[in-house]
């Protein structure tokens, strides 16, 4: 049954809601009055399909990719219990303010486990189809006739990459694994983040060459401000914490004009000032 919901202005502004297809966000805000008073409902395509696009031309596999890319956003949830499916929309609380809201009937997410992507969705098939044209000197290929040689048809196991963070030989954790644990232990009660995409966006700004000190300090303000983890908020967070920090880094000069730079550089600023204050002293 629909539900009466409110929606924000910030809504149309949001980084995250910028990286979605006009249809991603009109799932999104159909789930609102699809799923309960807790922001939760059944996951599947199909009863989702007929609540929100009922009178247009769109598949249940069209909404299964939709709701794919909410995932990778961090804005819904995916979590199995007892091998049923359940979607949990992020930071419900804090955006729907419902008056005498009737209890779920359906688990929480933490209750349950994150549901792995399912192997095929259409988007795959196209891909896999374009795969099929490919000339037997291909990578795919390559990679193809590997797995079938380490037996059973498995594929390799992939190589990582060498800009990449590994286990070390004394058995410790990859980073991005200890990152993302820690992460979710301060700030996952009550957001319903997901565990798998936090990691995907960890690991992608690592690998890209992130300074993991300068990450943490992102994905705390994410954290504390209840924000999805995705690579548009991470940032909009870098952008926040950049902007803060050259407005820390002025000295005023006696003239009224500013110097700005690095930390590293504060004391030639200061030489430089006092140079510049001792000439206006002579004059």
């Amino acid at each position: 049954m629909a539900r009466i919901r409110t929606i924000k202005p910030e809504f149309f502004t949001s980084l995250t809601i910028a990286d979605l297809t006009p249809e991603q966000r009109l799932t999104f805000i159909g789930l609102w009055t699809h799923a309960d008073d807790a922001g939760r409902c059944v996951d599947d395509a199909r009863l989702i399909k007929a609540a929100i696009w009922p009178l247009d031309d769109r598949t249940a596999a069209d909404i299964e990719i939709d709701l794919k890319a909410l995932t990778e956003s961090s804005l819904i949830t995916r979590y199995t219990l007892n091998r049923k499916r359940y979607i949990a929309v992020t930071g419900w609380i804090e955006h729907q303010r419902i008056n005498r809201p009737t209890p779920s009937k359906l688990p929480a997410p933490e209750e349950g486990d994150p549901t792995p992507p399912d192997p095929v969705t259409r988007h795959d098939s196209d891909s896999l189809n374009t795969h099929a044209h490919l000339s037997e000197d291909s990578s795919q290929e390559r990679k193809g006739r590997e797995g079938n040689r380490e037996g059973k048809g498995n594929p390799p196991t992939p190589r990582q990459s060498s800009d990449s963070p590994a286990v070390s030989q004394t058995g410790e954790r990859a980073i991005e694994d200890r990152m993302t644990d820690a992460f979710l232990d301060r700030y996952r009660a009550g957001n319903a983040y997901s565990q798998r995409q936090v990691r995907k966006v960890i690991a992608d700004a690592l690998a890209n060459g992130t300074d993991s000190g300068e990450l943490w300090q992102a994905l705390e303000r994410l954290g504390s401000l209840s924000k999805p983890v995705s690579p548009g908020t991470l940032q909009f967070a870098f952008s926040e914490m950049r902007q803060a920090h050259s407005a820390s880094n002025v000295i005023a000069l006696p003239s009224g004009q500013t110097l700005t730079g690095t930390d590293a550089k504060v004391a030639g600023w200061a030489d430089i000032a006092a140079q510049l204050a001792e000439q206006g002293d002579s004059a």
